[in-house]
């Protein structure tokens, strides 16, 4: 775990909290980060140590004093990676628990990224031209099966995959649509608002998006 260098969407990804609940953590010294330029971004990124006091600071903030909870920070920072127990004064912390849930959360993170090509600059799901968020958003709206009868070449492990990409890292703007088109006017013909009989004619303005 010690090479590893996430984002704040990444980190909070794994750890279960959001990148305000870290950015505050950073901002209030409680933890430190790295900064990272994305062209020309600049952009925090946390290691391992940061990791498993993120995944304990629930515990920690409630029952230590910030003079104690820095202590603690600075003895997982101190911490090998293949250790799992260290000692402050009278208090003991055991690791291997949170090391495991970690460990599981960034083999997810990394299969999530393997299955999308972000390459072109718009993620899409790998070896199709499907955006991912697109999928991620009709995940919301429809059921697997359903999402398979519009997009007959994709398999449930990629719907995942684009929903959790789509958690790790959140499409800036505007929502997309969480019902196809065509689910939408199956829908208004099943509720009588459209005749499937006169989809050749043209839409009215207002079924316009």
């Amino acid at each position: 775990m010690n090479a590893i260098s996430l984002t704040l969407s990444e980190a909070g990804y794994v750890v279960g909290q959001s990148t305000i609940s870290i950015n505050r953590a950073i901002d209030r010294g409680v933890i430190k980060a790295k900064i990272q330029r994305r062209g020309k971004s600049r952009l925090r990124e946390i290691g391992p140590a940061e990791l498993r006091y993120l995944a304990i600071s629930g515990e920690v903030e409630k029952d230590l004093t910030p003079a104690a909870r820095k202590k603690v920070y600075e003895a997982i920072r101190r911490l090998p990676d293949h250790e799992h127990l260290f000692v402050i004064g009278v208090m003991e912390f055991t690791l291997e628990e949170i090391d495991r849930r970690i460990g599981d959360r960034l083999m997810l993170l990394e299969a999530v990224k393997a299955m999308i090509d972000v390459g072109g600059g718009e993620p899409v799901i790998l070896g199709t031209d499907i955006p991912a968020y697109i999928i991620a958003a009709l995940a919301l709206g429809q059921t697997t099966d359903e999402i398979i009868e519009d997009y007959p070449g994709l398999t449930a492990a990629q719907i995942a995959a684009a929903s959790e990409y789509a958690k790790i890292y959140p499409k800036p703007g505007r929502p997309l649509p969480t019902r196809s088109f065509k689910k939408m006017l199956s829908d208004m013909a099943e509720s009588g608002v459209w005749d499937v009989e006169d989809s050749d004619k043209p839409i009215a303005p207002q079924l316009m998006p």
